[in-house]
């Protein structure tokens, strides 16, 4: 259930509008987790509450954020845990792989 302090709506996408000099976030968030492409079996982010984690980790191995918390998300902009903010911006309605179904 998304925290509706997010901004997000159920069904969805939204995406990052990245900034140049910050972590550049590729994929978009669907239903409370954070995708790379239409594969929904491999999110490497998620919400909880208001709090967004990214599981990713660095060439060593090390998590890129510290404890996974990338930060939180409150009203469509996402702020990270050293104060950039990123604004989140809806696309497409409904599940990614309705487009290939055409519908």
């Amino acid at each position: 259930m998304l925290d509706s302090a997010t901004g997000m709506q159920p069904g969805e996408r939204y995406t990052v509008d990245n900034e140049e000099r910050t972590w550049q976030f590729s994929g978009f968030f669907l239903d409370g987790k954070y995708y790379l492409d239409t594969d929904l079996n491999s999110a490497v982010g998620w919400l909880e509450g208001t709090r967004f984690y990214y599981d990713d980790v660095d060439p060593d191995g090390q998590p890129i954020f510290p404890d996974r918390l990338a930060g939180t998300v409150e009203d469509l902009v996402l702020t990270l845990v050293d104060g950039a903010t990123l604004k989140l911006e809806g696309s497409l309605q409904g599940h990614p792989t309705d487009q290939r179904k055409g519908l």
